[in-house]
C-alpha cells in the first residue's frame, strides 16, 4: 500500500522539474541568441582592429566613453560579475537590465581599441541581466502564476550565468557547472542543477544553430603513466603560481588606480596610454585582445611560442583590466595558461600542445575557483583523455592558490584547508 502523499509529493515534483526545465530553456534561449549577435560583432570589430592599426591610438578615447556610458546609465551595471554572484546568494532584485546593452558596447569598445580583455564576463552578464528581466515577471499579474518568488529568481540568474557562459564557448556540460560552482567557493549549489543544464545546453543549441563560430583544436592525449601524473603535479605549482599572481595583480592594480585616480573617466583613459605604452615597448600587437591568435601555435603547432609570452599577455590583460576596460577574464586567461603550458613543456619533456592544452583548463580553474567546469571545459573542448591529466592538474592547484580568485574572495563557503 502507497503510503499517503506519496502522490501529493510526486506530483510537486514534476512540477518543480517542468518549471525547471521551461524556465531554464528560455533562459537559454535569450543567452544563447545574445552570446550569438556578441560574437558576430566581436568577430568584426577585432578584424576591423587587426586591419587598421590607427583604432589602436583611439582605446583611451573608447576608455572614456565607455565609462561615461557606464556613468550616465548604469551605475549600478558597473557591479558586473561580482553584482550577479551576490545577488544569487542574497537575491535584492539589484541586476539591471540595462546592463545587458551596456557591457555589450563597452566590450566591443575595449575590444575596438585592442585592450585585452575577454567576453565570458560579457556573456554572463548578459545571460543574468536577460534572466533578472524575466523574473520582472513577477511584478504584472503573470508573476503568481510562474511562481516568482525570490528563490526562483535566484535560480534565474544562475541559469542566466550558465547559458551565457555554455553558450559562449561552446561548452554546455561546463555551462551548467559553472553556473552551479562560480557562487561560491567550496560549494556547488545543487538547488540549481536543472535549471543550469537546461540553461547550458539550450543556450548552446541556439548559439551554433545562428551560425556563431567555435573553434576547436585536435590535440593528442599522452598515454596515461604515473610519470606522466608526477610531471603533471609539479606543473601544477606554476599554474597555482600564475593563477593566483593574476587575480592578486588585477585586483591589486585596481584598488590602486581607485585609490589615486578619483576622476572614473580619467581611469580608463591611463589605463589606455598604459596600454599603448606596452605595445611600443614589446613592439607586437599579438598580446592584444582575447589572445586567441596564439591558439594555433600553441595547440596546432603552426609557429613559434616565446618562452615570455605567457607573462607578457599576464602583463597586458592586468593592465586593462585594472583600470576598467570591460570584458572579462576568461578567454586571455586560456591564452596565458596555453602560452605557460608550452613554456613548461620542455623543462617537463612534454608536447607542447598537449601541456598547453592542460594550461588552458587548468589556469583558468585555479584562478576562477571552479576546478569542475574547468575539467569539464577542457574535456568538451580537448576528448575524454583529457579528463585524468585535467583532475589530477586541477585539483591540487585549486588547494595551491587558497582563497584568491578573479571573482573574489569574501564568498567562501567552505575553507580550502582545515588550518584555515
Amino acid at each position: 500500500m502507497r503510503p499517503e502523499g506519496v502522490g501529493v509529493d510526486t506530483m510537486k515534483r514534476i512540477g518543480f522539474l517542468g518549471w525547471d526545465v521551461g524556465a531554464g530553456s528560455l533562459v537559454g534561449l535569450l543567452a544563447g541568441a545574445a552570446s550569438a549577435g556578441f560574437l558576430w560583432l566581436l568577430d568584426r570589430v577585432i578584424h576591423l582592429r587587426e586591419h587598421h592599426l590607427w583604432l589602436l591610438l583611439l582605446l583611451p578615447l573608447f576608455g572614456v566613453l565607455s565609462a561615461w556610458l557606464y556613468q550616465c546609465f548604469g551605475a549600478a551595471a558597473e557591479g558586473g560579475n561580482r553584482l550577479v554572484m551576490d545577488e544569487v546568494i542574497d537575491f535584492q532584485g539589484r541586476v539591471p537590465s540595462r546592463m545587458a546593452p551596456l557591457v555589450l558596447v563597452g566590450t566591443l569598445l575595449s575590444h575596438l581599441g585592442g585592450a585585452s580583455v575577454g567576453r565570458e564576463g560579457t556573456a554572463v552578464q548578459m545571460g543574468a541581466s536577460l534572466a533578472r528581466s524575466l523574473g520582472k515577471l513577477q511584478q504584472t499579474r503573470w508573476g503568481a502564476w510562474l511562481g516568482l518568488n525570490d528563490s526562483r529568481q535566484r535560480l534565474l540568474l544562475m541559469a542566466g550565468v550558465s547559458g551565457g557562459f555554455g553558450s559562449l564557448f561552446g561548452t554546455p556540460v561546463a555551462g551548467a557547472m559553472f553556473g552551479l560552482e562560480v557562487i561560491s567557493i567550496g560549494k556547488l549549489h545543487y538547488e540549481g542543477l536543472v535549471i543550469c543544464t537546461a540553461a547550458g545546453f539550450v543556450g548552446d543549441w541556439v548559439c551554433r544553430w545562428l551560425g556563431a563560430p567555435h573553434a576547436r583544436y585536435l590535440v593528442p592525449a599522452e598515454p596515461w603513466t604515473a610519470l606522466l601524473g608526477l610531471k603533471l603535479l609539479l606543473f601544477g605549482l606554476p599554474v597555482a603560481l600564475v593563477a593566483g599572481g593574476f587575480s592578486e595583480a588585477s585586483q591589486g592594480l585596481a584598488r590602486w588606480v581607485r585609490a589615486r585616480v578619483a576622476n572614473p573617466l580619467l581611469r580608463p583613459f591611463l589605463g589606455g596610454l598604459a596600454i599603448l605604452g606596452l605595445v611600443a615597448l614589446f613592439r607586437r600587437t599579438d598580446f592584444l585582445n582575447l589572445g586567441t591568435v596564439w591558439f594555433p601555435a600553441v595547440l596546432a603547432g603552426t609557429g613559434p611560442v616565446p618562452t615570455w609570452a605567457f607573462a607578457a599577455k599576464f602583463l597586458f590583460t592586468v593592465v586593462a583590466l585594472g583600470f576598467g576596460f570591460k570584458g572579462g577574464e576568461v578567454t586571455p586567461l586560456f591564452a596565458i595558461g596555453a602560452l605557460l603550458g608550452a613554456a613548461c613543456a620542455p623543462l617537463l619533456g612534454l608536447p607542447p600542445a598537449y601541456l598547453g592544452a592542460l594550461g588552458f583548463a587548468a589556469v583558468f580553474a585555479t584562478a576562477s575557483n571552479t576546478p569542475v567546469a574547468a575539467l569539464l571545459l577542457g574535456t568538451e573542448l580537448f576528448g575524454a583523455g583529457f579528463l585524468a591529466p585535467l583532475a589530477l592538474l586541477c585539483f591540487p592547484a585549486y588547494i595551491l592558490v587558497g582563497h584568491r580568485g578573479i571573482y573574489g574572495a569574501s564568498r567562501v563557503h567552505t575553507s580550502k584547508a582545515l588550518l584555515d
